[in-house]
């Protein structure tokens, strides 16, 4: 047995059975074949994806000014999964309308793809668009405001508007430009505005029936500020007895002699340098101070005042009072009649004496 073992033949055949061993397990297919082969067939296997993609146009836009195409399409690519995962990151194709070659008219043109991998299949959502190709023209208009004057609080005033820039350039076909009647900008104010409207507005082109173009505006939005204010006018105050009291007198005094009011210039015009404001004095039967609301004094001769509010001494003076004066007063007066009597009597009974 030793010499078989240490025989070169059984090194050989050792040797021989390794390497046979080897080549077995080298050319069986394995864990790591078999991910190799499910990567290969992933990567083959066909797939579809639809992107929604800008639809350009090639034309002379220069002089011709083309409309009714859409701003995108829908293409449906289908080929390898690993080659649409590629497209759809890059999307490095173009999908447009050729129009060179045509001239002014309606034109239905079919949509083209360029730059896509030749082992993709496309389909085109439309296939075929209709475009209406124009002569091109563009002129500049000078933008009017428009708003609701019925959206202004009571009694408020708008000034005149300031739009910056005051003009646009309207760019179309020449027929529709020549339809432009005005370009206006609409001014949405809130009901009830007591300040200045100031804000960024969308710029219309209309025609003489007040109906929306189909043309470019640049800029396509203006600056507009509308002033909003309400008039105003300071005048001084004349305090009035409102009710009465059959049994006193009253009079007025107050810190406050002039008063700024605010109303519609109508509303102004019809006040002059002064206006009256009544105290009511049907509930005050002794010396008082009152805070008179100007508003509700006023009513609807003004909108609002400054200052809202001021305050009235009111002195109160009784009438029995005056009455138990003035016969205090006339009893004086016939005690002295009684005593000139009696002095003119005395007088003339001496005069008789010395007779």
């Amino acid at each position: 047995m030793k010499k078989i073992i240490n025989s070169n033949y059984f090194y050989a055949f050792i040797s021989l059975c390794c390497a046979i061993w080897l080549f077995v397990a080298v050319s069986s297919p394995g864990v790591g074949s078999t991910r190799d082969s499910n990567q290969s067939s992933t990567s083959t296997a066909n797939t579809k994806a639809t992107m929604t993609v800008p639809l350009q146009i090639q034309a002379n836009t220069n002089d011709y000014y083309i409309t009714g195409y859409p701003e995108s399409v829908k293409i449906t690519i289908e080929g390898p999964s690993a080659l649409i995962t590629a497209t759809k990151n890059t999307q490095n194709f173009n999908v447009y309308l050729n129009l060179k070659e045509y001239t002014t008219g309606q034109h239905r043109v079919q949509v083209k793809v360029s730059g896509l991998n030749n082992e993709l299949t496309y389909s085109v959502k439309p296939k075929y668009v209709t475009v209406n190709i124009q002569k091109r023209k563009t002129k500049s208009f000078t933008v009017d405001a428009e708003y609701n004057k019925n959206s202004l609080a009571e009694g408020y005033q708008a000034g005149a508007a300031s739009i910056s820039p005051t003009t646009v350039t309207a760019t179309g076909a020449a027929a529709e430009v020549k339809k432009i009647d005005r370009v206006v900008v609409e001014a949405v104010l809130p009901k009830g505005i007591k300040s200045t409207f100031d804000q960024e507005v969308l710029v219309q082109a209309l025609d003489k029936n007040g109906k929306t173009l189909s043309v470019t505006l640049d800029p396509q939005t203006v600056h507009v500020k509308i002033p909003i204010s309400i008039p105003s006018k300071t005048v001084s105050i004349n305090l009035k007895q409102k009710g009465s009291n059959s049994n006193n007198s009253y009079t007025f005094n107050s810190d406050t002699k002039s008063i700024k009011i605010y109303g519609s210039q109508d509303q102004l015009d019809a006040i002059s340098d002064s206006i009256d404001v009544p105290i009511d004095i049907s509930d005050v039967n002794s010396d008082t101070k009152k805070t008179i609301n100007l508003a509700d004094a006023l009513g609807s001769k003004v909108v609002s005042t400054d200052p809202d509010n001021i305050n009235v001494q009111i002195t109160v003076k009784s009438s029995s009072t005056n009455s138990n004066n003035s016969t205090s007063t006339s009893t004086n007066t016939d005690t002295s009649s009684t005593d000139d009597s009696n002095s003119s009597t005395t007088n003339n009974n001496d005069n008789n004496d010395g007779n």
